[in-house]
Parts: C-alpha cells; sequence; structure tokens
C-alpha cells in the first residue's frame, strides 16, 4: 500500500529538487511525494516565509486528504523571528536549533490544523538547500565545465566546517551567498541547485548531512495511514 506525502517548499528550487531527486528514491520505498509552494502573494510562490503564511498554507493541505502526511522543505537561513524557537535558539548547533524549530512548528500547526500529530512531519533545512550540495564538490565541474577551476575554493569551504550543514548563516557567507561568490559563471538557484543535488545523489548526500539523513529516514519508514 502507497504512502502518499505532500512535501511544502519555498520556491523553484525545492520543487525541482523534489521532483527530480527525492521523489523517485522514495518512490523506490513505496512513498509517493508531491511538492507543493507557499503561496507569498496574490500572483507570486517562494520565498518571503512567515509563520501566519506557513500555518495557513500547511493547515490547508492537511485538511484536503485525512490519508496524506504532509511535511516541509524549509531553510533554516529563510525563517524569522515570528517562528517558534526562532530567536531563542540562535546560538544553539544547526542541527539542534533546526529540531527545535521544527518541534515548536509541529505543535502549533497541528493545533491549528486540528490533525494527528504523526501526519505533519516537519523539516528545517540547516541552514539551507545549497549545504546539501557541499557534499561532493567534485560534481561542481560535471555541471558546469568551467566550475573545475574552482574545486580547491570548495574545498577549502567544505573542509572548514564539520559538516555542510554547519556552514554558517551570515548574509555574506550562507552557502548559497558563498557559490554566488565563488562560481564563474555565476551559480543559478533553480537551474543549477537541482543538478547539482542530482549529480551528487542522494546516498552521498545523507551521508554528510546527518539532519537531512534523518528526514529522508523519516519519511522511508511512515506506515500507511
Amino acid at each position: 500500500m502507497t504512502v502518499n506525502v505532500v512535501i511544502v517548499g519555498e520556491g523553484q528550487t525545492e520543487e525541482t529538487f523534489v521532483r527530480d531527486v527525492l521523489a523517485p528514491e522514495l518512490a523506490s520505498h513505496g512513498v509517493h511525494a508531491e511538492s507543493r509552494l507557499i503561496k507569498t502573494s496574490k500572483h507570486g510562490r517562494g520565498g518571503g516565509l512567515n509563520l501566519d503564511r506557513v500555518r495557513f498554507a500547511l493547515r490547508q493541505v492537511l485538511l484536503q486528504r485525512s490519508d496524506t502526511y504532509v511535511t516541509t522543505l524549509f531553510d533554516l537561513y529563510g525563517l524569522g523571528p515570528t517562528f517558534p524557537g526562532f530567536a531563542e535558539s540562535r546560538h544553539s548547533s544547526p542541527r539542534s536549533r533546526a529540531a527545535r524549530i521544527e518541534n515548536l512548528l509541529a505543535d502549533d500547526v497541528v493545533t491549528h490544523a486540528r490533525c494527528r500529530r504523526d501526519r505533519f512531519v516537519p523539516h528545517v533545512q540547516p541552514h539551507e538547500f545549497e549545504a546539501l550540495l557541499f557534499s561532493d564538490i567534485r560534481r561542481f565541474g560535471e555541471v558546469d565545465a568551467g566550475w573545475a577551476v574552482f574545486e580547491s575554493d570548495l574545498d577549502r569551504v567544505r573542509t572548514a566546517f564539520e559538516t555542510p550543514e554547519h556552514i554558517n548563516d551570515s548574509p555574506l557567507t550562507a552557502p548559497s551567498k558563498r557559490l554566488a561568490s565563488l562560481l564563474r559563471p555565476k551559480y543559478d538557484k533553480v537551474r543549477h541547485g537541482p543538478a547539482l543535488a542530482h549529480r551528487i545523489g542522494l546516498h552521498k548526500i545523507r551521508a554528510a548531512c546527518p539532519h537531512f539523513d534523518a528526514w529522508i529516514h523519516r519519511l522511508i519508514n511512515l506506515q500507511p495511514l
């Protein structure tokens, strides 16, 4: 019996990543995954997250079908003080901070949606999606041949941190900011991000990124509702 999961994300990068990389792997474990994007305005989608908007979107998805799990793919870097636990966890480790926000978000969403708690599986990625791409910097040159010369620069960033998920969240040094400043031709989030993740593969990403790995482990072990 198939397990159905809706993965609610921030933008096109996450949507493509779910479709091209994550969904095929989950399908091999009997989990059917589809992505949804948070609406940020009347005419636009992606980015600009706040708790009210997230709460409303997740409640709508949870109420649509009672036999479907709902999870999230949000960047810790993209959240703000409206999210419970965001401010007080600022000095915690990336994984502890993400877990704290996830637990409090689950409390909030389940209360407002009045659904079974096990149906909502929150995931907040430390510090953002691009951290996953540092799991194997050798793949950058395969996506764009011009990037091969920057392998040593990317390696210096990676080796300076315990895991890719520890690469920090300063507006100048967050993973995506580092890629934008290092790479020529310039890194394009929507075009290059999912392509790099596909080249690296979920196996290597999971091995390098423990918080991400724990999320995938939960998803592939979900039981039919």
